[in-house]
């Protein structure tokens, strides 16, 4: 048993000295800019997931955007951005059927297994115990979903061109526009139910378009003044739509995935990738930093998760009464950063493990 303890250690010891070379020495066949997507979008979840802030609503109140509302709303980028670089990096490769199943598999075999830790650390670290089902393995849907498009695009990659953008077209009008115009009608008629099926199920559907989007986006240059006015008309679309979902359901409005289908969504995020996927900095450090989340983008949307579980219930257990409190928008952000990084750091290290295709795209 000590012989064990001895070797564990020392493989772990091993480990950490190579993250802490491979973080000084980091791969500079990267760009950038794509880098910087990913640990913004990565960031955005992660401070969507982490909540502690008050968004201004108040019961009996007619609601309207507070500046920490709004500021939040940029929260709802955070998958589409997923999305868009992985359809700028994959959609124009044409894998062939082999490689594309095999990317497919991988991502089903990511999803699950880290789906199944998140269920046992969920039941370990919960008084209720959730059931093991397809839903509840389901926790990382963005992967899931990522591995049916990969097979979807593969099939409209060997349709004529105009397929694909005969599906972005049909998207668009369903549930993008659809849910837009749903967000005027309540807006006008709060008494209204806002519908859900615009938003969830099958309908995850929509990251077709951002993944299509985002091969377009890299493969053309846009005039950045429009798309940087077409971002701040989609932060005034998602704007609109928190006051619309608020006042319709009297409860506050969090955004995060029923804002993904939206055009208030899709504009702010092609604003955020035109604007940045061209970024570039001297600064050695920094790009360090930008690399290194970039390149574990995938660990920190899998680890804040699980290190959010085990928060929960350190606070629950033996500080109960900081549960459920919200803190200065700030310190929100800067607990965000911290899951941010401890997750990268995790993500660092099972790459370097036996562990690593389980972190593979």
């Amino acid at each position: 048993m000590g012989c064990f303890a001895q070797l564990l250690a020392g493989y772990y010891t091993s480990s950490l000295s190579t993250f802490l070379i491979s973080f000084f020495n980091m791969p500079k066949q990267r760009i950038f800019g794509l880098d910087l997507l990913k640990a913004l979008a990565a960031f955005f979840v992660v401070l969507y997931h982490v909540g502690m802030v008050d968004l201004g609503y108040r019961e009996g109140v007619y609601y309207y955007p507070t500046l920490t509302q709004v500021l939040w709303l940029f929260c709802a980028c955070g998958v589409p951005l997923f999305f868009m670089i992985n359809g700028a990096l994959t959609v124009s490769r044409h894998y062939d059927l082999k490689k594309t199943a095999v990317k497919a598999g991988r991502l089903l075999l990511v999803a699950l297994f880290w789906g199944t830790v998140a269920m046992f650390l969920y039941n370990a670290t919960h008084d209720e115990n959730k059931p093991f089902t397809i839903e509840t393995l389901y926790y990382y849907w963005f992967l899931f979903s990522l591995a049916y498009f990969y097979v979807i695009s593969f099939v409209i990659g060997h349709l004529p061109d105009w397929c694909r953008w005969v599906v972005v077209a049909a998207l668009l009008a369903f549930p993008f526009l659809t849910n837009m115009i749903w967000d005027f009608i309540i807006l006008l008629n709060p008494e209204m139910t806002l519908p859900s099926w615009g938003h969830v199920g099958l309908f995850t559907m929509y990251g077709l378009v951002y993944l299509y989007v985002g091969d377009f986006l890299i493969h053309h240059r846009c005039h950045k003044f429009l798309v940087i006015i077409g971002g701040i008309v989609g932060l005034a679309l998602l704007s609109v739509e928190a006051m619309a979902v608020v006042n319709s359901t009297h409860a506050q409005f969090e955004g995060g995935n029923y804002c993904f289908p939206t055009v208030g969504a899709l504009l702010l995020s092609i604003a955020l990738f035109v604007s940045l996927k061209d970024w570039n900095v001297s600064n050695s450090f920094s790009r360090r930093i930008v690399t290194f989340l970039g390149n574990n983008a995938l660990g920190i949307y899998i680890f804040h998760l699980l290190l959010m579980m085990i928060y929960g219930f350190v606070i629950r257990a033996w500080f109960p009464s900081m549960s459920g409190i919200n803190v200065h928008p700030i310190v929100a952000v800067l607990i965000a950063f911290v899951y941010m990084l401890a997750s990268a750091a995790i993500s660092e290290l099972i790459r370097r493990s036996p562990l690593a295709l389980l972190l593979r795209l």
